[in-house]
């Protein structure tokens, strides 16, 4: 579905920001917001000595990124339920931090960000892939139109039987929520010193690396 409604280009920015993150054996990675293991997929598919740990708030989605991932990857994944504002982990613990399509529903991203600083080791890679929010007016003006209108209408016609009403109306309500794309690397950059961020589709898809210090 989200390769749908991002006309196919979810899964290129994932790849592209799994090249960007620079894998090395035996790094330790989380995957924050890992919902159904896709992201998770991709980085053990280029370095298969990497340890992953998935965290996400949902019990539904770590048994569903249990049950894809198991089968070829038992030994090197560990979920964790839990909250980007509180992670559950010690300081400096993790080479790499990534979240797809996961960072816009954070509750309050100042606190994530404290916390995604707190548990990234010395000159750790942050890296984010999202809906992003344009300041440009007639950029947002359109990305806003197409979140709004033709998202909800292409999930529509292209669900299966089994999901029930259409839950891709609900994110309109987080994108009106979202900071502009640069406010967001600005609040990055208060504790990730070094962030970059490549604007695609108009600015309606971004991705973003940070280092830490």
């Amino acid at each position: 579905m989200n390769e749908k409604i991002s006309l196919g280009r979810a899964l290129k920015a994932r790849k592209h920001l799994a090249d960007e993150l620079k894998l090395k054996q035996g790094m330790s990675i989380l995957d924050a917001g890992i919902g159904f293991g896709t992201m998770t997929e991709i980085l053990l598919s280029r370095s298969p000595s990497l340890t992953v740990v998935g965290l996400d708030a949902s019990t539904r989605l770590l048994h569903a990124a249990s049950e894809r991932l198991n089968r070829s990857y038992r030994n090197q994944i560990q979920l964790v339920r839990g909250t980007f504002e509180a992670l559950p982990f010690k300081n400096g613990c993790f080479d790499r931090i990534v979240s797809a399509y996961a960072f816009r529903d954070s509750r309050n991203r100042a606190a994530a960000i404290d916390e995604f600083h707190r548990v990234s080791a010395s000159q750790g890679l942050f890296g984010i892939v999202d809906l992003g929010k344009p300041r440009n007016f007639l950029k947002r003006f359109i990305v806003t139109a197409y979140v709004r209108h033709f998202i909800p209408v292409i999930a529509w016609f292209s669900m299966s039987d089994s999901i029930s009403g259409n839950p891709w109306w609900m994110i309109f309500s987080t994108y009106k929520a979202l900071g502009s794309n640069s406010d967001l690397v600005t609040s990055l950059r208060s504790r990730f010193p070094q962030a970059s961020i490549e604007e695609n589709a108009l600015g309606g898809l971004i991705i973003i690396l940070a280092r830490a210090t």
